[in-house]
Order: structure tokens, then sequence, then C-alpha cells
């Protein structure tokens, strides 16, 4: 066990639990027991479907609509037609969202996933190039328009490094886009014990929207903004379920959720 924070190095801390600490720095809740995540062969099979009800393969049209929505998002923040655009997301899985980015029009798509059985899918089933290797050992040869990353940062030892490495590989005026777990919302603040009794151990850190913001404007990035990526009134209340529509909008202008979209851009030095 670690009492060092992985963004800041503080040793000061707020216990949350045994294992999970609030940084007073800066306020990232930061796993002291992390375990990384040991992706078995069947991840994406039996695993995923124990967890979702489906295999992920099956799970394809929820993660393709989920793609679209969020290529919409990034879309807004591009300055030139996205033929001339070039993409790699990282932890790519089957390559739903490559997908999605090549359909909606960008010039060049690449994957990065540490599964052989994913990478291959995604080349085999949509021709889309993919690095058979995890980010941590990724050794770009090119810079990129747009790199997205899918609930993956949270995941890694040293998430700061990783933050630092995409800021590095993308062109100036390049996008970042990701999910991350966020607890500023209803899971955190109204069932705080089932939040920390339901804590994947493979999860290295928890941020807030106004922790993230400074972590990437610490390392460079601009125009950083928030969304909401999930809203689940139930966990809130039954008045929140009575009145879902006032608790989404409230949601969004809090960008209060238990996980959340980033996006940010790279401003020029």
């Amino acid at each position: 066990m670690t009492s060092k924070c992985p963004v800041c190095t503080s040793s000061k801390y707020r216990k949350i639990s045994e294992n999970l600490l609030l940084c007073p720095r800066c306020r990232i809740i930061y796993n002291a027991s992390h375990l990384p995540a040991i992706y078995s062969t069947d991840y994406f099979g039996q695993e995923y479907q124990a967890q979702y009800g489906k295999t992920y393969e099956d799970d394809f049209e929820s993660i393709y609509t989920a793609s679209l929505f969020r290529l919409s998002i990034i879309k807004k923040y591009l300055r030139e037609n996205l033929s001339s655009k070039s993409l790699l997301d990282i932890g790519c899985a089957l390559g739903f969202f490559c997908k999605a980015a090549r359909d909606t029009g960008f010039g060049e798509v690449e994957g990065l996933e540490i599964s052989e059985y994913a990478a291959s899918y995604c080349r085999h089933k949509y021709n889309i190039p993919v690095h058979s290797t995890g980010f941590e050992d990724f050794i770009p040869v090119r810079k990129y328009d747009v790199i997205t990353a899918w609930f993956v940062l949270e995941h890694f030892s040293d998430p700061y490094a990783m933050f630092v490495k995409i800021y590095e590989m993308l062109e100036v005026y390049g996008i970042f886009a990701c999910t991350l777990p966020s607890y500023f919302g209803p899971l955190f603040y109204c069932h705080r014990k089932e939040w920390v009794r339901s804590h994947p151990q493979d999860h290295r850190i928890d941020v807030a929207p106004w922790s993230i913001k400074k972590l990437l404007q610490q390392i460079g990035f601009s125009n950083i903004r928030c969304f909401p990526s999930g809203y689940h009134p139930e966990r809130f209340g039954t008045i929140a379920q009575k009145y879902k529509k006032l608790y989404n909008t409230l949601a969004n202008l809090l960008c209060f959720s238990d996980t959340i979209l980033v996006i940010a851009s790279k401003k020029p030095q």
C-alpha cells in the first residue's frame, strides 16, 4: 500500500476508506492498494456477459450509439474537415468506436489495444489498423489530431504520466477526449458505503470535474469541458426519479454524474 498521490505526489490525504484516499491538494481520490487489471482471453465474452448480460460483440448497438454521441461533441472542437483528421483510440476493444469515427468521416483512424483477440477482430472486421500493445509500452511514431480513451486512464498505476504522454502525442490544437469515473455523483454522495464496497481494485483514480480540469490545465490543455456520461436519478432518491427532467438539467449544469466525459484541446506553447 502506498499513500502518495499518483497525480501530485503529495503524502497528505483524507481517508474515504481504508484504501481510498482523497488528496487535499489536487482533489483526486486514489486507490492506495491498486491492483493492475489482468485481461483474460475471454474478457470480451463470458466475463463481459456476466457483468452486462451480453457479450461485448452483442452489445454493438449501444456502444456504437454512445460512440456517435461522443463524436458529435468532438466534432464541435475541430476546425477543419474531418477527412483531413487523424484519430487514435486508446483501448479500442473490438473497434466499435473506431468504426463510428471512420463512418463519421475521419480520414485516418487507428486503435490501440492490449488484447490480441480484440485487436485482431477490429483489423479483420473493419479493416482498421490496431497497435497490439498497452499504452504504457506504446512508442508513437507520429502525432494525432484526436486521441480518445474511454474508461481507460483510471486503470494505470501512473495516470499523470499517461495524461502527459497523450498531450505530447497530440498535434497543436489537437483534441483529447476521455471518460472517467467521477466521485461527484449520486453514488458517492448518497450511497457512500456502496461506492466504497463496489469500487474496482484496478481503478487507480476517481476524479471530479474541478480536479480533472486542474490536472489537464497543469499539463497544458485548454478549453476543457466536462459533461455527464450518465444520469441515474434513481441513485439520488425518489424525488429525483419523480422530477427526472429537472434532475437531468441540474446534472448537466453541475456535471453531477458517477462518470464524466472530458474534452480538451492542446494549446500552442
